[in-house]
């Protein structure tokens, strides 16, 4: 398991970029859409949150010796297959790893229509997932 000092330090920085990303993305499509520099800063604070998010679970998987993930996603796939994480949630999580790359390897041509689509499931994800890691680390 994380270590509880390092859990609780990303953990309010993913939740914090996770709050800031939803002010904006929970707004209607069109007004998001049309506030440029809104919704490019909330595109990059939900990246930001994911980052964080894969970044425990990486941490996770390293503290428990299991093998290291070829790629981002495969940590929490580890952590479904060792019964860590329910499978459903570890498939949601993969998704925002999707939704991650979109934004970090394509961010000025980033299709901000689909990120608003997106966004709701993967917050729940991620909350689902902060939620776990903290009850997890003891926090």
């Amino acid at each position: 398991m994380v270590k509880p000092d390092l859990a609780f330090k990303k953990i309010g920085r993913a939740k914090g970029w996770l709050d800031d990303a939803e002010a904006s993305l929970s707004r209607p499509a069109e007004e998001f859409l049309a506030d440029v520099k809104s919704r490019d800063l909330a595109t990059f604070y939900l990246f930001l949150a994911i980052q964080e998010c894969i970044d425990l679970a990486a941490h996770w998987v390293a503290d428990a010796g299991w093998k290291v993930p070829d790629e981002a996603g495969a940590a929490f796939d580890l952590l479904a297959e060792h019964g860590e994480l329910d499978r459903d949630l570890a498939v949601a999580l993969r998704g925002t790893v999707g939704l991650r790359n979109r934004i970090a390897h394509g961010y000025a041509s980033v299709d901000h229509q689909r990120v608003h689509q997106e966004y709701r499931s993967g917050a729940v994800a991620l909350r689902k997932f902060l939620s776990l890691v903290m009850s997890e680390a003891g926090l």
